[in-house]
């Protein structure tokens, strides 16, 4: 396995978050790393394009484990900020991180992935 594209620096630098550093190495940016290297190799990016999802994606499981949901205000005067989880959608529309590492994504492989209805069949015996 090849090592993550970012460091924890990179990602606590665009996101704010309280969780310890070694828990964002081992947990949002190494899963945000092998889902790029299963879905993202044989797509045709650059490896700074593939960094830059990675980013992106490794901040987004950084702000949906804060159970915030997405950032809708941030202020700096006096501070403010509010999140909220059903204005912005489900899955990677769900924070603007994920939105950018769509957008990032011009083969458009993470939006179909994102897109997936899962069925389910349930009987009463």
């Amino acid at each position: 396995m090849s090592l993550p594209r970012v460091s924890v620096a990179q990602v606590t630098e665009i996101v704010q978050t309280s969780i310890e550093d070694e828990a964002i190495l081992t947990s949002m940016i190494d899963t945000a790393h092998v889902y790029i290297d299963a879905n993202l190799l044989e797509v045709g990016h650059s490896e700074e394009i593939l960094s830059k999802i990675e980013l992106y994606l490794s901040a987004h499981f950084v702000a949906i484990s804060e159970e915030k949901g997405g950032m809708v205000l941030d202020k700096l005067g006096d501070a403010t900020q509010e999140w909220d989880a059903s204005v912005m959608g489900e899955g990677l529309k769900a924070t603007l991180y994920g939105q950018t590492a769509l957008l990032l994504d011009t083969s458009g492989t993470l939006a179909n992935i994102s897109n997936v209805k899962l069925r389910a069949e349930f009987r009463v015996v």
